[in-house]
């Protein structure tokens, strides 16, 4: 499980670089993206713990968590 939220962490940290830019002036971006991957990954080890040590579900798991977070993360401005 640790080595699938790892794996998640830092592709959110990617994620927002290329998505957002800077990470120093977007740290908001970087919490949600954060906090996306993470549920991504604690969501897909409670549907499927099998994939707990595959590091390409990891992957994919930290790019569409933190992408859903960040997204999520603008759709909450916008409406605000």
């Amino acid at each position: 499980m640790s080595d699938l939220l790892l794996c998640a962490i830092f592709t959110a940290f990617t994620m927002v670089r290329v998505i957002k830019g800077s990470w120093l002036r977007n740290p908001q971006y970087l919490a949600t993206g954060i906090l996306g991957a993470v549920v991504g990954a604690l969501l897909l080890h409670a549907f499927w713990p099998a994939y707990d040590d595959d590091f390409i579900v990891g992957g994919v798991t930290g790019i569409f968590g933190s992408w859903a977070g960040m997204a999520l993360f603008d759709a909450i401005l916008g409406m605000a």
